[in-house]
């Protein structure tokens, strides 16, 4: 079987995922290849902690930053910190989008309080087939990541709006349509 990486593609869950972690989450996917599965993170699961909390903990200094510390998914992982300074990067996920691993970097990133950016502890993994089987089954969509999608941010829902973008560019796919009206019901 020879598949194509889904690296820097969005994985959106459909309202078939049960699994409590995974419901209506976005990932990001960081690594996919055939021999070694996927690696991605979870992009709209904050928990309670800030960057405040972390500040003296993780890091040699003290800082005030009320920024939430999003949880990638179940697996153990290092702290890392998705943005957009290509000088700080450790790998490019997508055109644009970088993550930062090394700890140094990341405190750099976090104590300067650098925008748009995502601090992200721990991460989501699927095994060699397991991530194109959960496709088959459509229990996740893709979509390539862009920043707008990745730095989403503000009040909006990310899945609900991601998913209806997805939604709408296949119907119009279907469709063989150029564009679809904003409003469908109003023609």
């Amino acid at each position: 079987m020879n598949t194509t990486s889904l690296k820097g593609q969005l994985l959106v869950a459909t309202p078939q995922l049960e699994s409590p972690l995974f419901s209506r989450s976005v990932v990001l996917l960081l690594e996919h290849s055939e021999e070694e599965g996927a690696r991605g993170v979870i992009l709209n699961l904050p928990t309670t902690a800030t960057m405040t909390d972390l500040a003296g903990k993780l890091f040699d200094e003290d800082f005030v930053w009320d920024k939430p510390l999003l949880l990638g998914g179940p697996v153990a992982g290092p702290l890392v910190v998705l943005h957009t300074r290509q000088d700080m990067a450790d790998l490019e996920v997508a055109p644009g989008i970088y993550l930062a691993l090394d700890a140094t970097k990341s405190q750099e990133l976090i104590s300067g309080e650098t925008e748009p950016s995502l601090v992200i502890a721990n991460f989501s993994g699927w095994e060699p087939g397991q991530l194109e089987s959960e496709i088959d089954q459509q229990v996740w969509l893709t979509a390539p990541a862009d920043s707008a999608h990745v730095f989403f941010g503000g009040d909006r829902d990310i899945w609900r709006t991601t998913l209806r973008e997805i939604t709408a560019e296949k119907l119009k796919r279907m469709l063989n349509l150029r564009e679809l009206p904003d409003d469908p019901s109003i023609n």
